[in-house]
């Protein structure tokens, strides 16, 4: 019986003591991680803090991205310039702490750089030959990805984040995207890891960061103590760009090896197991578990209502706000007591069921991140970014969010969106949305979509003669007329100098001919109210029934039909915008008035009097209107001075020959009398200028306007004498036969104005 009792006693104890022996396991495991979650609790909301800044800085870069992309579009020869660059930088920089730099790298050369104080010796640098960072940028060139390298060492002083996006663009015409060069954004390292809370005094753990140049796990630690990473650390990634750091963290004082509980188990359990005190021994089991949960909230709650973060707590089953700190009291404008009584859809404007899918997705993967649009009590409506996290307390697991108030970014994100696809000058759609919108109805399954493709005439001409602003003129006349003569449903874009488009969806052939009628007629209204330069447009349309057909290919339709237009009218609307421009020019003093007409008068009487073709006499009459076009790029000090002129003025004065045909040889319209333009100053013997040809050598062309144009200056009056009589004149033309002009022509000349010898 002794044997039997001690024996039964003995296996009780030994029963007991192994039950104490498997509980210290589980004690450990769970304080373990519990000790864990705390740490990940604070490295979310590190992490958490890192992306949202590191985001809200690199959206600069992708607006920069794409204004140089827009800008390539619409002016490809058009050197992006310092002072553009700079009203880039001096709009949205100052949004963000942080930023030191932006740079515009063209093929591997720092081309422009903002501010430019302090880093004028960037510009100029070969980045392909920096060490610290050729491999980084070669690989963005390589990837067609950004990538946030650093930090790394400014061969301008100091130790930054570099942050460098690739931009590759298709020229006009072109098949495939061509290599332009990088945007970069350089970022102060310290200021973006203060933001992110990584120097609070009352940070509980110890944080370092590896992932140099994005590379993540295989980059090296550059932050902190790298002595973190061999702890057996809690880890986080941090998207950085196309690439990732590590947050690595250990709590300050180091991984406790055995739990505080483990000497009371022990201790609790040996009493149990000599006084068979199963109930005492659970009973004080319960009380240090309750014990120990107790000092986890109260170190949570001093976490939770310390915090400048917005921060709540919602139960995920009903909605209810359980809790929420003073930073979300003051941001929300309700009470705490308010607050319980609320549910996180009176905060949010989506539905319950929208609501319920969130909570759904973000209890599966035990996290959440999402952006939200938040009433406040006072009924304005922000934008903000929720990070959310489910977190155990007592015995169940409510949702621990992090609020921020993004809606200044979200504007920022709005004016650079707007920046990038719409054209600054007319406010039309840019060519950016207009790729995007025919690449998304490439993807449709059915329904109609028709194209107009709208050529500006004579814009080219007016840029050169009339200078550019009265060329933007025109573009916003234009632009006005389109969004006037088109449904809003319809997409109007000017995709290029002088090319606008307008996508027209479900609509038919019919309809698309209306379109262009009531176009052509808000034209000959507009041209009708307003004076100054006609606007002219060459218009032609597509129209696809069918989604197999590629936006693409419609296009080139359009344009083939807009261009048979502009042969088919090209010369009656050359005439009326030539005459335009010549009137223009004559109200500035740079032609004389009704000197052109007079002109096309004589050189087409003497024109056909030698039998010339009629398209040669039209080309003549273009000369005859636009032979001195030069001389807008002449002082008009000396163009309308009444003394004679200087040496000096005499030679700026000769220089209008080739300014002219610079001009013409720009201007399409004007092509066919370049080289008449050159050399209408040319003499018969040779003492001519620019080039002192003589002769025969001397276009027949010029040989005739120059008679006529003599005449016509020895007619009329001019600021420095009086006009002479029409027999003065021939006079003047017999005497100068030979010598300044083709005596031949001179003879003719005097048989049709009638005097002769």
């Amino acid at each position: 019986m002794k044997v039997k009792a001690s024996f039964l006693a003995f296996l009780t104890v030994v029963t007991i003591l192994f039950g104490v022996f498997v509980f210290t396991k589980i004690d450990q495991q769970q304080y373990q991680e519990k000790v864990r979650g705390e740490v990940l609790g604070q490295l979310r909301a590190i992490q958490a803090k890192l992306e949202g800044e590191l985001n809200a800085r690199l959206s600069i870069e992708k607006g920069l991205s794409a204004f140089v992309l827009t800008h390539l579009q619409i002016h490809p020869q058009h050197e992006i310039t310092q002072t553009e660059l700079e009203q880039f930088g001096t709009e949205f920089m100052p949004q963000f702490s942080g930023i030191k730099s932006i740079s515009l790298v063209q093929d591997s050369i720092i081309t422009h750089v903002y501010p430019l104080k302090g880093n004028e010796i960037a510009i100029g640098a070969n980045i392909s030959l920096l060490n610290d960072q050729r491999k980084v940028f070669e690989m963005v060139k390589e990837s067609r990805s950004s990538m946030l390298a650093g930090p790394v060492n400014l061969f301008q002083g100091g130790r930054k984040l570099i942050s460098r996006t690739p931009i590759y663009w298709t020229p006009k015409g072109g098949a495939e995207a061509v290599y332009w060069g990088q945007v970069s954004l350089v970022l102060s390292q310290e200021t973006l890891f203060a933001e992110a809370g990584l120097y609070d005094p009352a940070l509980l753990v110890d944080v370092a960061i590896r992932g140099r140049d994005g590379l993540g796990s295989e980059g090296e630690v550059f932050w902190g103590n790298e002595d973190v990473f061999t702890g057996n650390p809690v880890i986080v990634n941090v998207k950085v760009g196309n690439g990732s750091w590590q947050l690595a963290a250990t709590p300050l004082s180091g991984w406790e090896a055995k739990s505080p509980n483990f000497v009371w188990i022990w201790v609790i359990g040996g009493f149990l197991a000599f006084t068979l005190g199963v109930l005492v021994w659970s009973l004080i089991y319960t009380q240090e578990m309750q014990k120990s949960l107790k000092l986890s909230e109260e170190r949570f709650r001093q976490m939770f209502t310390k915090q400048e973060a917005i921060m709540y707590l919602v139960d995920p089953d009903t909605f209810d706000i359980i809790d929420a700190n003073e930073a979300a009291q003051a941001f929300y404008g309700y009470s705490l007591d308010i607050f319980r009584k609320m549910k996180v859809t009176d905060l949010n404007l989506l539905s319950d069921p929208e609501m319920k899918e969130i909570f759904t997705t973000a209890c599966g993967e035990r996290k959440g991140h999402k952006e939200f649009k938040h009433r406040l009590a006072t009924g304005d409506i922000r934008d903000v970014e929720v990070h959310s996290t489910l977190i155990p307390l007592n015995t169940k697991e409510f949702f621990f969010s992090i609020v921020h108030d993004i809606s200044e970014r979200k504007k920022a994100e709005e004016r650079l969106q707007y920046v990038t696809f719409h054209d600054s000058l007319t406010g039309l759609y840019a060519r950016s949305y207009f790729d995007e919108e025919i690449h998304r109805l490439d993807q449709r399954l059915s329904g109609a979509v028709g194209l107009i493709v709208c050529d500006l005439d004579g814009l080219k001409l007016v840029n050169d003669t009339l200078g550019h602003e009265s060329g933007d003129q025109m573009l916003i006349n234009a632009a006005t007329i389109l969004r006037n003569c088109f449904r809003g449903s319809d997409v109007v874009a000017r995709i290029g100098g002088d090319e606008f488009v307008v996508i027209m969806k479900d609509s038919s052939k019919e309809q698309m001919q209306e379109a262009c009628e009531r176009l052509k007629d808000g034209i000959r209204s507009h041209n009708k109210e307003h004076q100054g330069v006609p606007v002219s447009l060459s218009i032609g349309f597509a129209i696809s029934n069918s989604p197999l057909l590629v936006m693409r290919e419609l296009f080139k339709e359009a344009d083939n039909n807009m261009y048979r237009e502009k042969l088919h009218r090209g010369q009656k609307a050359r005439s009326a915008i030539v005459q335009t421009v010549v009137d223009l020019l004559a109200e500035r003093d740079y032609i004389m008035e009704g000197h052109g007409d007079r002109l096309q008068e004589m050189v087409s009487s003497l024109a056909k009097a030698i039998g010339l073709s009629k398209r040669k006499i039209n080309d003549l009459c273009l000369l005859a209107q636009f032979h001195d076009i030069g001389k807008v790029g002449v002082p008009q000090s000396i163009l309308l001075k009444k003394d004679s002129l200087t040496l000096e003025e005499t030679m700026e004065m000769r220089r209008h020959c080739e300014i002219g045909q610079r001009i013409a040889l720009s201007s399409p319209d004007l092509t066919p009398i370049a080289d008449w333009i050159l050399k209408h100053q040319e003499w018969w013997d040779g003492t001519g200028y620019p080039l002192g040809i003589a002769g025969e050598d001397i276009p027949l062309e010029c040989r005739i306007l120059a008679i006529a144009d003599a005449y016509d200056a020895m007619t009329n009056d001019r600021p420095y004498r009086k006009a002479l009589s029409s027999t003065a004149a021939i006079h003047e033309l017999r005497r100068c036969a030979g010598t300044q002009f083709d005596p031949a022509l001179v003879a003719k000349f005097c048989e049709i104005v009638g005097i002769d010898s």
